[in-house]
This record gives C-alpha cells, sequence and structure tokens, in this order.
C-alpha cells in the first residue's frame, strides 16, 4: 500500500476522521484519551485506539504531562507537522503552488504567479458548477456549496454567514509545507486561488469583494480568515423601468 492510500485508510473511519478534524482544527492544544473520550462519548480504550492510529500514521505528535504528585504522567496528543495533501484535487494544489513559485524564480512577476493561481482557482469553482445552470443566488446555497468545495480541498472549513459578509476560516493550509522560504508570498498565493473558488462559485450574489485577517496558517497561526461581502445591484445594471 503507498503512503497515499495508507493515509486514506487511517481517516477512512468516520469517528476517527472526526477526532483528527477536532483536533487539527485547535492545532495549537493538547488532550488527553480522556479529553476525547469524553468529548466523543467513547470507551478511554476505544479513543486510545483511533489516537494510536492516528499518531502512529503522523496525524499527530505525542508528549507527556507528568504530574505534581510523581504519578504516572499523562500522555498529550496535538496535531503534527503533517499535511494532509493526499489524493485529488489537493495534489493540484501543491502542483499549481511550485509551478508559480517556479515562474517567480525564471523572472516572472508576484502579479503573473497571483493571476496563475487565481486562473486555477477560477477553473476549480467550474469544475465544482459543472452540470449547474448558473451559480447559486440562494445565500445559504452558495454558502454551503462554498463549504463543500473548501472541504474537497481538504481545508477544514468552517463556513457561515456573519450578517451580510460570508466569513470563510480555513483549518488546513496545503501550502503549509511550501512556505518556509516565504511565508508571505506562499499564502498571497493560496488565497489568490481560493479568491478564484469564490468569484465563481458565489458569482449569484453579486461582484465579491474578500478581506483576509492577519492570522495565517504560514506565519504559525491556527487558522485563516476571510470575510467575503457582496453587492448584488453594481453599478450599470440597475433594471429599466418600462
Amino acid at each position: 500500500m503507498d503512503r497515499d492510500h495508507e493515509l486514506s485508510a487511517v481517516l477512512a473511519d468516520d469517528t476517527r476522521y472526526s477526532i483528527y478534524r477536532a483536533i487539527a482544527e485547535r492545532p495549537g492544544e493538547d488532550v488527553t484519551v480522556a479529553d476525547i473520550a469524553q468529548r466523543f462519548d467513547l470507551h478511554p480504550n476505544v479513543a486510545r485506539m483511533h489516537l494510536t492510529k492516528l499518531e502512529q500514521a503522523g496525524f499527530l505528535a505525542t508528549g507527556l504531562r507528568r504530574t505534581s504528585g510523581g504519578g504516572r504522567p499523562a500522555k498529550l496528543y496535538r496535531l503534527s507537522d503533517l499535511v494532509v495533501t493526499f489524493g485529488f484535487p489537493p495534489r493540484r494544489y501543491e502542483l499549481l503552488s511550485r509551478l508559480a513559485l517556479g515562474a517567480l524564480a525564471a523572472g516572472g512577476s508576484r502579479e503573473d504567479s497571483l493571476r496563475v493561481c487565481r486562473e486555477a482557482g477560477a477553473a476549480e469553482g467550474r469544475r465544482a458548477l459543472a452540470g449547474e445552470a448558473a451559480a447559486p443566488s440562494d445565500r445559504d446555497a452558495a454558502a454551503a456549496l462554498v463549504a463543500r468545495v473548501a472541504e474537497d480541498q481538504g481545508l477544514l472549513p468552517e463556513v457561515a454567514w456573519q450578517e451580510q459578509a460570508l466569513a470563510v476560516v480555513v483549518h488546513n493550509c496545503t501550502f503549509r509545507e511550501l512556505s518556509g522560504a516565504d511565508p508571505d508570498l506562499v499564502c498571497a498565493l493560496h488565497r489568490a486561488f481560493l479568491e478564484g473558488v469564490l468569484e465563481v462559485v458565489t458569482a449569484g450574489l453579486g461582484p465579491l469583494r474578500v478581506s483576509a485577517d492577519d492570522c495565517r496558517i504560514s506565519c504559525g497561526g491556527e487558522r485563516c480568515e476571510m470575510l467575503c461581502t457582496f453587492d448584488p445591484s453594481p453599478p450599470g445594471l440597475a433594471a429599466v423601468d418600462g
């Protein structure tokens, strides 16, 4: 069994995937067997089995917490540095980033690389809409589509409306392994790709404007967040009377 299939098999169990995702969404926190058993209503032996499989596959790292009374130290589990990029389309993601960085290194401009990523994101958005007449114009349907596409990309997303803005929170960065040399650039490439996706799948809500916070996974943050706002009545497209 190759490495990608091995990783896929470990996460194929629904409970194990839910445990992994809960830990991945809070990468700075340690958990114990008791924490997981209580959260997922599992017998401690079952919780330990799932955590052990995740550790053996490399998804989790472990440490020990010593007690003040000198008793047996508790085993702690936390998110490892392994980035989940197996399968499709996350592999295309990684290839895209390498191509964009390579173009930049060969003398292309930063804007050229960002355009490559944004166009690729738009293509991914069109792929998600395949078979649909148009992008959804219903807010909830659009949010659900954004969540599905982001989930397919392995981003562990949270997508929710905050009044008139759509908040897209990403808990896993599939570009993280490439960000060591220039995290600001890699983050910009990643967001350009996501903006391309969003422009297509939310087109039914009106022209998109994206603002991003300063918390970035590539720079050591626990999440990346983009706030999407829409103008349903852009200038020049007002209805004509009569």
